[in-house]
């Protein structure tokens, strides 16, 4: 049962059904497959369809960005016939959508949710009232009375668990002091009849819109039935620039603010009551296969969730040619169809004399097979140790069900290595030679299975040791002999590196057990986090101009070209220069096509630096390190055709990640011609494509080497 149909009783409330609902704009994203589709912009992190137990919705995630906005627009078509005049019988339209603070944001207070009219939202920006009200004309300050509803976030302080929000708030207009452009007015919003928002809960908006009185009567209500508010507003006929304000919603637009913020949205809706009959197509949409309602598995089986409106008849003709008809109180307004025979679903309304369009899909009755397991190399070591990460995107798969990992490593000295029900993104070492079995599985769905062959065997080509470097390499690369020393509790760029606290070691000689049986450390911090305590950071600046471009700052690397490079005693280089652009690349050279890079970087100031248990510092100094990323020549090289060998560009983040080490490994046994020998001859006999270590793939996915019909194809 839908969210919106759980609240139906209480919404009726404010706005009351009948049959002759019209329906205007609708999306309930249950036939959407990609958010973008359905007509959102959005300037976060993410833009997506997820789904829980009652269907889906559109999610919007902010990530780790400054406030973005995010807008759906219906125009003012919706209101028009064909010649340009409005549909509408009477005075009057309805405006519904539901919507949930998931996620609150962490840094800033200002997210605003606004179903605005004739003034288009400026991105980013608030709609109501700017971040800044000075510095700018009042033209550009984004102060509008062009909405229908609006819900301004106003908590006082940063870390609040639910949002405080203004609703539909009166603006205040004081005078101050003058601005650049003599406009001496402030602005704010009265916030003194703000409500609670909780964190998690579903709210839905309903709004009643009367264009010639210029009234909007409006409600908030939660998922559970208790009503936030009620009441009513009257819109004013021109706005800031003295233009006259449409009554006419023309979307939705939302601002995020920083940081982390995750927004949901569904069932949008703008309709008005006809004074005669009218029935509106229903929605058809899968929501369940390979299952039958009491959880039993038939891969063959399809399940159809049918909606329609309160006053409407519905119609259905099933994929056996038979016709089945349903009122709105048999099944609340979604009728579910399950079948296993394949063909066309068709259904439709009727609401007194008036018939709907028709809508069908066609329906295929088989088991829905999952994609394959995509296994990238995400570390090479000398011998035949590789880690490969296991991908698996459920993106292009109906219903998009989360799909698991199953995977089992068979060696050939007969060392087994397996797990079931992993998470796409998990990784595995393999220790050895041997064959890399993978499986796809989710319930419902016809699982897949494929293969690596991990038979590619390396050696170290060359290797900078950055962290690990000796006082006369360091010199000979240029550097300053000079130590400069870092000891600061400032969490402000480059300072940040001690003051963090987060590069350090457990002392072995403190192990006690805990109350739960736990043996437990005291963590040592030997570069220091504090200004006037512990030891210091040291670290010797090689200036921009003694690294111009083309500078192989150690033989075979180019490190941050054009730019000065910091390197910092045990830990390794780092560009201490933040303008734009931000990543900074390390060039390794001279490489073959059948080579890999293996770059390890300690990110965010140590946030993803290793712990480890030791005696002492030196213990300590010799196993720093970060995460490792691993680049083949083949899918990322690019290759110098005077020399025939290629290079490898690693991007670096600026000041917050260190370059802690890079190694090169080429390949044993010759070029890359010999290593996929096998590969080939797999391929030569059927039409899929293959990875260079033996994995089966529909077509290739991501840059890289591929073989296909016998023949070799790089990627880009």
């Amino acid at each position: 049962m839908k969210k919106s149909l759980l609240t139906l009783g209480i919404a009726c409330m404010a706005l009351s059904t009948f049959a002759g609902e019209r329906i205007l704009y609708q999306q309930n994203f249950e036939t959407a497959t990609d958010a973008a589709a359905t007509g959102w912009t959005y300037g976060g992190a993410s833009m997506s369809i997820a789904s829980d137990e009652y269907g889906k919705y559109l999610q919007l995630s902010l990530g780790n960005n400054n406030g973005r906005s995010g807008q759906l627009t219906w125009g003012t078509n919706i209101f028009l016939d064909a010649d340009g005049n409005y549909v509408m019988d009477g005075d009057t339209y309805d405006v519904a959508f539901d919507f949930c603070i998931q996620d609150m944001p962490t840094d800033q207070m200002n997210s605003e949710i606004t179903v605005f009219t004739n003034h288009a939202p400026i991105s980013n920006n608030l709609y109501r009232l700017p971040w800044s009200d000075t510095g700018k004309p009042a033209h550009q300050r984004g102060i509008w009375d062009n909405f229908v509803f609006d819900l301004s976030q106003c908590n006082p302080a940063k870390g609040e668990a639910d949002m405080l929000a203004a609703i539909n708030a009166p603006l205040v207009v004081t005078e101050g002091d003058s601005t650049a452009y003599g406009d001496t007015k402030n602005y704010s919003l009265n916030t003194s009849d703000s409500k609670s928002l909780s964190t998690g809960m579903w709210y839905t908006v309903s709004m009643n819109v009367n264009v010639n009185t210029r009234k909007v009567e409006y409600s908030v209500v939660d998922l559970t039935g208790n009503e936030l508010v009620n009441g009513d507003m009257t819109v004013p006929e021109v706005d800031m620039n003295g233009e006259a304000i449409s009554m006419y919603a023309e979307g939705i637009y939302v601002l995020m603010a920083r940081y982390n913020s995750v927004f949901l949205f569904d069932n949008i809706k703008v309709s008005y009551y006809s004074d005669g009959d009218w029935a509106n197509p229903p929605t058809i949409a899968l929501t369940r296969l390979g299952q039958n309602e009491d959880g039993e598995l038939d891969l063959n089986l399809r399940a159809y969730t049918i909606t329609f409106l309160d006053g409407e008849t519905l119609h259905v003709k099933g994929t056996n040619g038979e016709e089945i008809e349903k009122d709105y109180a048999d099944c609340d307004g979604a009728y579910v169809y399950e079948t296993t025979k394949s063909g066309k679903l068709e259904a439709w309304t009727t609401c007194g004399t008036a018939t709907s369009d028709v809508v069908s899909t066609e329906v295929e009755c088989v088991p829905q097979p999952l994609p394959e397991v995509v296994a990238t190399i995400t570390s090479v070591e000398a011998g035949f140790g590789k880690t490969y990460t296991l991908t698996i995107s459920n993106a292009n798969v109906p219903l998009q069900p989360t799909i698991f990992i199953n995977y089992e490593f068979i060696g050939t000295n007969g060392e087994k290595i397996a797990a079931n029900g992993e998470a796409s993104g998990v990784k595995v070492t393999l220790p050895g030679e041997g064959t890399l079995k993978l499986t796809s599985q989710a319930f419902g769905y016809q699982e897949t299975n494929s293969s690596v062959e991990n038979n590619l065997e390396f050696a170290v080509k060359k290797q900078w040791d950055f962290a690990r470097m000796t006082d006369e390499q360091i010199t000979e690369a240029g550097f300053p002999t000079e130590n400069l020393e870092l000891k600061s509790a400032t969490t402000s760029g480059f300072s940040n590196w001690t003051a963090r606290k987060r590069l350090y070691y457990y002392d072995e000689a403190t192990a006690a057990e805990s109350e739960t049986g736990e043996i437990v450390y005291s963590a040592v911090y030997p570069f220091g986090y504090t200004g006037d305590e512990g030891p210091a950071l040291y670290y010797t600046e090689l200036a921009a101009d003694a690294n111009p471009a083309g500078h192989e700052l150690f033989p075979g690397i180019i490190v941050y070209a054009g730019y000065p490079v910091d390197y910092l005693r045990h830990i390794g280089m780092v560009c201490p220069e933040i303008a734009k652009p931000e990543y900074k690349n390390i060039d390794v050279l001279d490489l073959d096509a059948s080579d890999f890079v293996v770059i390890n970087r300690i990110n965010n100031y140590g946030g993803n630096s290793n712990h480890p248990v030791c005696a002492d510092e030196e213990a300590y100094y010799a196993q720093l390190e970060g995460e490792s990323e691993v680049y083949s020549v083949a899918a990322s090289g690019v290759l110098n055709e005077e020399t025939g060998k290629y290079t490898v560009s690693c991007p670096v983040y600026r000041i917050d990640t260190a370059a802690n080490s890079v190694t090169a490994f080429s390949q044993v046994g010759g070029p890359i011609q010999d290593a996929v020998e096998t590969v080939e001859a797999a391929a030569a006999v059927d039409n899929n494509w293959y990875t260079i270590a033996g994995v089966r793939v529909a077509e290739p996915t991501q840059p890289g080497l591929y073989i296909h019909n016998g023949k070799k194809y790089i990627v880009k």
